[in-house]
């Protein structure tokens, strides 16, 4: 079973149930499979599991020698006799060379599978930016349609009131006006929300995307911020893949503190000498002496090893805090939610009560115009509240694996050291 797999098969059986304003888990994961970075990932982990299997067997390879000499004889009988030789040889690994060689092949797949689970997190995020962004408009599309159905009622309610000699002629031409706003309004609405859905299908052609209109109320994230921060980094991709590339140059430092004594190789040869009458078969041994280059090699990889381990702290250290910053801010804005939803409210309160009361014979047409604008607004700004708010509260489960299984498990075995 390959690595895709595996992945699949924890990503169908760890998803949680779906919610209505989320895209369904099962599409989701899929898409964020397909996706351009994660693809890379995917063939880059698959490559350098390849290569690490090379690691692991070695570099050492077979050399194989002939030689064709003409011996000439000065002395009494002078002759000239052909010779000839064959060699072969090869390079010999110690144990000591091959074990290092084997960790840096065992730390360069675990870098691999840490870069792939980054590339698959980072895709997960783009695509809740995306279909928040998307939400976002298609929500506002939802009421600007109601609010264009209410202006075409509210017409109506002109014009009836008008026949009943109730109102004059001139209330129409507002009320048109009005109309005609709205209709401009909820057209570029509209037109946006395709725009946002059709950003969100460029990068996930296969996702399904639909909105039913209905938005759940905001729930304020439990627990503080501490505790959603260490979550956070418990299976923050991002710190795996800065730790685990520390791990890769810590490897080849010790790979190359191996390489910086002499490479042995040994061999066999058959000489065939003095035209035949000769043959000789032994048994050579060589040493590849190492220069100066070998200790600069070492010495540069121990520096990046060490600049990586620091890196890797500041990468926690600011992981850590823009988590407490994004739990805070989830916070925030769920209150901020419930008080827009508390003021919406009351705007619409008040714009039902002016609309009834004018289809009643009393205030003016000013009045509920008014009044219906400001309900608009505050409607508006509730819901780009909420919205904001869930998209907040899906960003925190995301990144503590709460929302869709983004662990990536990868066929390794034999390839750890």
């Amino acid at each position: 079973m390959n690595a895709m797999r595996i992945l699949a098969l924890a990503l169908a059986f760890a998803a949680p149930a779906h919610a209505g304003h989320l895209p369904d888990p099962q599409a989701a994961e899929a898409a964020m499979l397909e996706s351009a970075a994660v693809m890379q990932a995917r063939g880059d982990l698959a490559a350098q599991g390849l290569r690490s299997q090379g690691l692991q067997r070695g570099f050492e390879e077979w050399t194989v020698g002939a030689e064709l000499a003409q011996r000439r004889i000065q002395t009494v009988p002078r002759d000239n006799e052909g010779e000839w030789a064959l060699s072969l040889a090869r390079g010999v690994r110690l144990p000591a060379r091959a074990a290092a060689d084997r960790a840096l092949a065992g730390a360069r797949i675990a870098y691999a599978e840490a870069n792939l689970g980054e590339a698959v997190h980072e895709s997960g995020r783009r695509l809740l930016a995306l279909w928040f962004d998307w939400l976002t408009e298609a929500s506002q599309a939802t009421l600007w349609e109601e609010q264009f159905a209410m202006a075409e009622r509210q017409l109506g309610v002109v014009e009836s009131r008008i026949r009943l000699g109730e109102a004059p002629r001139a209330e129409r031409v507002n009320a048109e006006a009005a109309l005609a706003q709205v209709r401009l309004q909820q057209q570029q609405s509209a037109t946006r929300t395709q725009q946002a859905r059709s950003r969100l299908l460029a990068e996930y052609p296969a996702l399904p995307v639909a909105f039913d209109g209905a938005l759940p109320a905001p729930q304020v994230p439990q627990g503080d911020a501490d505790a959603h921060a260490d979550a956070v980094l418990a299976h923050n991709h991002e710190l795996a893949r800065a730790r685990r590339h520390a791990d890769v140059l810590q490897a080849e430092t010790r790979q190359l503190t191996q390489r910086r004594s002499a490479d042995p190789s040994v061999g066999v040869f058959y000489r065939n000498e003095a035209g035949g009458n000769e043959r000789v078969v032994g048994l050579n041994l060589g040493l590849t002496l190492p220069g100066a280059a070998r200790r600069f090699d070492e010495q540069a990889a121990a520096q990046s090893s060490t600049t990586a381990r620091v890196a890797a702290l500041r990468i926690e250290q600011r992981l850590r805090t823009e988590a407490r910053a994004d739990f805070e801010a989830a916070r925030a804005r769920a209150a901020n939610w419930q008080h827009a939803d508390q003021a919406a409210q009351a705007l619409s309160e008040a714009a039902r009560l002016a609309a009834r009361a004018y289809s009643l014979g009393e205030g003016s047409l000013d009045q509920v115009l008014l009044t219906q604008r400001l309900a608009l607004e505050g409607r508006l700004q509730a819901r780009l509240a909420q919205v904001s708010a869930l998209a907040a509260d899906a960003r925190l489960k995301l990144d503590t694996h709460r929302l869709w299984a983004l662990d990536v498990v990868a066929e390794t075995e034999g390839q750890h050291p």
